[in-house]
């Protein structure tokens, strides 16, 4: 028994030993400097890093210099003279491997000068700004960014680049302190506007934009925000959804509403789908609009959440709404009838689309014009020939060929264009038919806008050999974007063999 428990003990002994040895090496390896301003050439230094135990420091002001050792969470200090010293500061893990990271000091006496100070407002998120600064002489940057009181400042070495998050709309000075090792300091101050989101509402509406004002009107004792999605699983797994609280004695009517740049065109869409979560099954969920200056111009449809505390998407019929009238505010009221409770309720994605639309819509089945094909990665150019195996999952007449040229790139592949942006609003998945020679090769399938500067990629594994199967790609998570571009790999990371594939048969659907 004794023996027993010793070989157990052994092989945890031995397991963890194993862990220790193949623990990764630190990452992020960063430090902080500051210098006093007392012409004493002190350096403040905090060293940061993941999976660290503890840091060795080359100071950089001595040809014979050892490191020293510093533990996690140290300040370390240390005094120069004049010179300009390069510090490095080597991040330790606990199986002993390591990773560097270093830094030039220019420690000098004189007072900085020529201040230069650039302050970029980033243009997708209003409340982000970038600030840098460089002057002659100095060692380290103080930046003061005006939004709390008695406010520490961030240090931050010449010429690197520091981001800040506002929290609320304003104006605010930044201040940029210049410092060397001397008493005398170089100041500069700007003004910044915060003016937060200012774009209209349209739909569809996905709470995903920073710049869009999602300005709740609330009513009825109910309070609604825009918040991180609190459960991004099964059909909705965006960042950012719609809260609204059904406070405790809210009016069994409350609800909330947005006013949208445009009045709705009901000509063509007339369906509204929206994505909910509710706590409770048979919760009625209304859906109105409404004139914008006249309430009593409006429409309204209910539907009942049929599960709890997961999202679902509810489907609203708006075919017999009058055509002559116009709306432009959204409302939408939940657990309509009954007095508020303080549930929380969320609500994403809502779209306007079809009413008689249908399960398939077609892309490209290469039976009429042929579109222009790029190849790349040293492929032979993509023909369009007859079937050469009508069978199965695909009895068309042609289809597109794509050999994979011996020696070719692991990413090679092929793009068309089509005439218009594909509906990845009302169709999120996009089918394509294949032919392989061999199972489990990669078919990743890629859209792109019109410059790709916004695209988005799926892969799926082959499951057939020698015949047709239909491929459905998810592009439900695929940021918004006019994409017009569809691009497709085969055997996606492996070198070319000469190896043939077909593909046929695009079209989006659900």
């Amino acid at each position: 028994m004794i023996i027993l428990v010793f070989a157990v003990s052994c092989e945890k002994e031995n397991d963890n030993l194993d862990k220790v040895d193949n623990a990764s090496p630190p990452s992020n390896v960063s430090a902080t400097f500051d210098i006093t301003t007392d012409n004493s050439g002190l350096v403040s230094i905090i060293p940061t890093a993941e999976g660290v135990t503890k840091y060795w420091v080359l100071f950089g002001d001595s040809e014979y210099e050892t490191p020293a050792e510093y533990g996690v969470n140290e300040t370390i200090t240390h005094i120069y003279g004049e010179g300009v010293y390069t510090v490095v500061i080597t991040a330790v893990g606990i199986s002993g491997s390591t990773a560097s990271y270093q830094q030039e000091l220019n420690i000098t006496f004189r007072p900085p000068e020529n201040l230069v100070v650039t302050i970029v407002q980033d243009a997708t998120n209003p409340y982000l700004v970038s600030v840098s600064a460089n002057a002659l002489y100095a060692t380290i940057m103080d930046i003061y960014f005006g939004d709390v009181p008695d406010e520490e400042p961030v240090h931050a070495m010449p010429d690197s680049v520091i981001t800040h998050v506002y929290e609320e709309p304003g104006d605010y000075i930044i201040t940029v302190v210049a410092k060397s090792g001397g008493e005398a300091t170089t100041t500069a101050s700007d003004t910044i506007t915060i003016s937060g989101a200012s774009d209209p509402v349209n739909l569809p509406i996905d709470f995903e934009s920073m710049t869009v004002n999602y300005a709740f009107n609330d009513f009825g004792n109910v309070v609604s925000a825009v918040i991180d999605n609190p459960d991004a699983s099964g059909i909705n797994t965006s960042s950012k959804v719609a809260e609204s609280i059904k406070t405790s004695g809210a009016e069994t009517w409350a609800g909330t509403f947005l006013t949208l740049e445009n009045p709705i065109d009901f000509t063509v869409n007339n369906i509204f789908k929206v994505k909910v979560w509710s706590p409770t099954v048979n919760a009625v969920v209304k859906l109105k609009v409404e004139n914008k200056d006249d309430g009593n111009i409006a429409y309204e449809v209910d539907q009942t959440t049929t599960v709890s505390n997961q999202w679902e998407e509810l489907s609203y019929d708006f075919s017999a709404i009058s055509l002559t009238d116009e709306y432009q505010k959204v409302v939408i009221f939940f657990d309509f009838g009954n007095p508020g409770d303080g549930s929380s309720y969320y609500f994403d994605d809502i779209k306007l689309v079809p009413g008689d639309l249908p399960l398939f819509w077609p892309i490209e089945n290469f039976e009429g014009e042929i579109p222009a094909f790029i190849s790349f990665g040293n492929i032979s150019d993509i023909e369009v020939i007859a079937n050469p195996d009508p069978s199965g999952a695909n009895i068309t007449e042609n289809v597109a060929k794509m050999i994979k040229t011996a020696g070719s790139e692991t990413w090679a592949g092929a793009f068309f264009e089509v005439d218009s942006p594909l509906d990845l609003n009302n169709y999120k998945k996009v089918k394509v038919a294949t032919w392989s020679p061999a199972t489990g090769i990669i078919v990743k399938l890629k859209l792109e806008n019109q410059d790709a500067s916004i695209t988005h990629e799926v892969d799926i594994s082959a499951t057939t050999a020698n015949a047709w199967e239909e491929l459905i790609y998810d592009f439900s998570s695929a940021p918004a974007a006019d994409y017009i571009r569809i691009v497709i790999f085969f055997d996606f990371g492996n070198p070319g063999d000469d190896s043939v594939y077909y593909f046929d048969e695009f079209e989006l659907t659900n």
